[in-house]
């Protein structure tokens, strides 16, 4: 590995002994040389060192709240600001915190590969790898191995899970990392719609598929009744036994995974080999507790791999064995890398990248109902709810150490922190309409009230829909009522948006940020306690109440501009509570208001732009 001086200096000898131990793609690395211990003299590394990057602030006049400005001043009738979801500074004191963190986390990491084309890289990858472990593949298998690769992660229901993922965790990984990372991914059996004819074929004789039941489990067939060594190794070493269920949660993607790799490498390697790369997919089941025994995950495998090496003779010295696991745990740690971004823009990218994987109606853009999109967004708010951050990166015998295990831990309770407030805007948000649709009629496409997305429509000249209008109604949050808290970063995030527009949403939320700004993050989460799935017209009005009258009345008014069919009724609902609406108060009274207002009334009541 290079260093640059300007960035360490002086190095140690054990310093850059240990950094070349983590980060080299060299496999001859020796093991012992992973065990070293990480006390540096203080002097050792540069003290302004600062892998966070500068953090520039926005000036007053910015359209955009201020970032790390408003948090320090005295409460002055505006909306207090903070940062809930920062991040200490990365130790100056330890640089291999920062080199372990940054490798993990790489972003677009596709473009530092060499070739054109994701075929291209595929293939170069798969040669450079397997010349590196001394075999000389044909370009006949190259090709044939990446268009395999190729063709598994680029599904329609393929959005985090895609090629470009199988790159962003290889980056100077070692050969076998690398061949695992290719193939770790290539089943997800429920995002897929279960197996292709050819992966069917591939995976002969290693499960069965039982529809008896009226769903498809997927079971083990009897292992010892197979003449597969394989197929014997790695289910010993995934803990499974013949004819068990395997659960998508469970450990099912990744041993079919693990499966297609020796079906498709078990002649070019050794068996050592192919060893170590079940191991390596096996450690990327992701989001495990200790077991009963209080072993993590890694101790675990271990034990397994021990187990494994003794039934069937496989020769593993204890330093291989302790290597193949401090491997496999790095590529595990990297498979859920991006929960170690400082960029949480970035980081909500990637989660919005997983929702159609798991909600089939969202791949259906723009057609998709008010009650999907809010399932969809339960479901992962949901996961955030109970995701333990100590179970998202796992160490072993020193791997990551101690020290750099604390600060990403640190950086995912950061990173959750931020997605469980983001979610809970967006659950809100999309509440209120569900809630008005449920009042109105039932559910119906989240076009019918919102209008369409800016890319399905040709002529862009005269386009508009809620998110635009309401991102020209939007409060600034600054001058908004020293009774509301919220996050400035968080209201970024909804206001302006995250990195990138995905194929079903908007990069920004228009509407999760109008009410954000509104009530804060107290409002919201009282909102939050009141949403439930599917909404009835008696949940709808309950949940409804938890809001200003105003932003109700609002959202009702700017819906009945597009859905022309539950026009009348929307007003209905615009009218009401909009008599109920009092600038003056902030216990948001139930409506409860039969006068009707016309809707020039309203909008001035509401004070709306005129050109709406």
């Amino acid at each position: 590995a290079t260093w640059n001086a300007d960035i360490i200096k002086p190095v140690s000898q054990l310093t850059l002994l240990y950094l070349e131990a983590l980060v080299t793609p060299n496999t001859t690395t020796n093991a012992a040389s992973l065990n070293l211990r990480r006390d540096l003299p203080e002097d050792s590394v540069n003290p302004d060192f600062n892998v966070m990057g500068p953090i520039a602030n926005k000036s007053e006049n910015s359209d955009t709240p201020l970032r790390g400005e408003e948090g320090n001043k005295k409460n002055d009738g505006r909306a207090k600001l903070t940062s809930r979801f920062s991040s200490r500074r990365m130790s100056s004191e330890d640089p291999c915190v920062s080199a372990y963190v940054l490798r993990i986390s790489s972003q677009k990491a596709t473009a530092s590969f060499a070739g054109r084309t994701y075929l291209n890289k595929l293939i170069k990858v798969f040669r450079k790898s397997l010349e590196a472990l001394e075999v000389k593949p044909s370009n006949r298998d190259l090709e044939k191995w990446a268009c395999l690769i190729h063709e598994c992660m680029s599904g329609n229901g393929r959005n985090f899970h895609s090629v470009g993922h199988v790159f962003d965790i290889s980056v100077d990984a070692e050969p076998l990392q690398t061949l695992s990372a290719m193939f770790h991914d290539c089943i997800y059996y429920n995002v897929d719609g279960g197996l292709n004819f050819k992966m069917k074929e591939a995976l002969k004789g290693v499960i069965v598929e039982d529809m008896s039941c009226g769903t498809c489990a997927v079971r083990l067939v009897d292992v010892d009744a197979q003449d597969d060594n394989l197929l014997s190794i790695s289910v010993s070493i995934f803990g499974f036994k013949s004819h068990q269920t395997l659960l998508p949660f469970g450990g099912l993607n990744e041993f079919l995974s693990a499966m297609l790799a020796c079906r498709e490498l078990g002649n070019s390697l050794t068996l050592k080999q192919m060893v170590r790369i079940i191991v390596c997919i096996e450690a990327t089941i992701p989001f495990r507790k200790p077991n009963d025994q209080g072993k993590n995950v890694s101790e675990s495998l271990f034990d397994r791999l021990v187990l494994t090496n003794t039934k069937f003779d496989l020769e593993f010295t204890e330093e291989e064995a302790i290597y193949a696991i401090k491997m496999a745990t790095d590529l595990g740690n990297r498979d859920v890398g991006n929960f170690t971004t400082d960029d949480k823009a970035y980081f909500l990218d990637n989660t919005w990248k997983l929702l159609p994987e798991s909600n089939i109606p969202l791949r259906q853009t723009n057609i998709y109902t008010m009650f999907e999109y809010q399932l969809a967004l339960n479901k992962m708010e949901g996961f955030f709810n109970f995701l333990d951050p100590t179970t998202v990166y796992h160490s072993f015998r020193g791997l990551p150490p101690p020290e750099t295990m604390s600060f990403m831990k640190e950086r995912v309770e950061m990173n959750i922190g931020a997605a469980r407030c983001y979610l809970r805007a967006k659950l809100v948000g999309i509440a209120v309409l569900s809630s008005l649709a449920v009042m109105t009629g039932g559910d119906s496409p989240i076009a019918m009230f919102m209008g369409d997305l800016p890319d399905q429509v040709e002529d862009n000249s005269d386009f508009v829909n809620l998110g635009e209008i309401l991102n020209r109604e939007c409060p600034d949050p600054r001058r908004i009522g020293k009774y509301v808290e919220l996050d400035e970063e968080i209201f970024n995030l909804l206001h302006v948006g995250r990195k990138n527009a995905s194929k079903f949403d908007l990069k920004n939320s228009p509407l999760a940020a109008f009410l954000y700004a509104l009530i804060g993050d107290k409002g919201i989460e009282l909102s939050t306690k009141s949403v439930v799935y599917p909404m009835t017209v008696e949940s709808a009005r309950k949940f409804l109440q938890t809001l200003p009258p105003k932003a109700v009345a609002t959202i009702a008014y700017l819906c009945a501009q597009f859905a022309e069919t539950r026009s009348a009724e929307l007003m209905d609902i615009a009218v009401e509570y909009s008599n109920a609406y009092d600038s003056t108060r902030y216990d948001w009274p139930a409506p409860d208001s039969e006068n009707r207002l016309a809707p020039q009334d309203i909008r001035q009541k509401l004070n709306i732009s005129r050109s709406i």
